[in-house]
C-alpha cells in the first residue's frame, strides 16, 4: 500500500492511496495517512477473527 500524489485541487495537494493498482482512498497527505492506519488495524481485526473462528467446534444445528 503507498501513497502517491494526485493533483492539486482548490489550492490543497491531494493524494490518493493505492494497493494492487486499485485506488482505496482521495485525500490529503494527513487524510491517508489516517486511512492506511485503520485500514490496517480492520485488517488485522479481520484476520484475527477469522483465525478464532477456526479454532472452534461446531456446533450441531436443530432439525
Amino acid at each position: 500500500m503507498e501513497t502517491r500524489f494526485e493533483c492539486i485541487f482548490e489550492g490543497k495537494k491531494l493524494f490518493r492511496v493505492v494497493n494492487n493498482s486499485a485506488t482505496l482512498f482521495t485525500g490529503t497527505w494527513s487524510q491517508c495517512e489516517r486511512f492506511k492506519d485503520v485500514y490496517k488495524e480492520k485488517v488485522r481485526k479481520s484476520r484475527l477473527r477469522h483465525s478464532r473462528a477456526g479454532d472452534r467446534p461446531l456446533r450441531p444445528g436443530r432439525f
